[in-house]
C-alpha cells in the first residue's frame, strides 16, 4: 500500500457529507490501520486563542495540533534529521506554540493551529478514493500557507463544469 502521507485531499462534488464537502485535508499518516489528517481550510470562531484556530475534522483532540513552515523552529535533536510533513510544512510543538504567542519583531509567521482532527479505520480511506470522493494532490507549504484559505479548495480542485467563453 502506498502512503498517502504528505499529501492534500481535495473533496471532490460527489462528496456530500458536511463534514468534509469542500475541504482540503492534509494526510499526516497513512497506514494500514488507517489515515489521519487535518482539514486545512475551516476557519473557527473559537475566540479564547491569540490566533486564528482551524477545525481540523470531526473528530476530537486533546488540545491544539499545529503545522508551521519554518524549519529553524524544530528541533529533532542531535544527529536526527528534520522530517518535513510534506515539502515546507511541519508538526509544531509547545515550543513552537511559544514562538507564535510571542513572535520576534518582523518575523513573518506561517502557522495553522487546529483543533480536531479527520480519521478513518483500516480500508475507509481507500474506499472513499475507489469512489471517487478525493483528488490526490502532493502537498507543499506553499500551497498550505501562500494560497488564501478561503481559495485553497476551489485552486486545488478542477472544475466539474466547464467556465463558458467571454468571448
Amino acid at each position: 500500500m502506498a502512503t498517502l502521507a504528505g499529501s492534500f485531499l481535495v473533496a471532490r462534488s460527489i462528496l456530500q457529507d458536511p463534514n468534509f464537502r469542500q475541504t482540503v485535508v492534509l494526510i499526516l499518516q497513512h497506514r494500514e490501520e488507517g489515515a489521519f489528517g487535518l482539514v486545512v481550510n475551516r476557519p473557527t470562531q473559537l475566540k479564547q486563542f491569540p490566533f486564528p484556530v482551524f477545525s481540523g475534522g470531526p473528530c476530537e483532540a486533546n488540545g491544539l495540533l499545529m503545522l508551521h513552515g519554518h524549519e529553524d523552529w524544530v528541533d529533532s535533536g542531535p544527529g536526527q534529521p528534520c522530517v518535513p510533513v510534506a515539502p515546507g510544512i511541519f508538526l509544531g510543538d509547545s515550543s513552537c506554540v511559544s514562538k507564535v504567542s510571542n513572535p520576534a519583531p518582523d518575523q513573518e509567521l506561517n502557522f495553522r493551529m487546529f483543533s480536531g482532527y479527520a480519521g478513518w479505520g483500516p480500508d475507509q480511506l481507500e474506499s472513499e478514493l475507489a469512489a471517487g470522493a478525493w483528488l490526490v494532490v502532493q502537498a507543499t507549504g506553499e500551497m498550505l500557507f501562500d494560497i488564501p484559505v478561503e481559495d485553497l479548495w476551489d485552486r486545488l480542485a478542477p472544475p466539474s463544469i466547464p467556465q463558458p467563453s467571454l468571448n
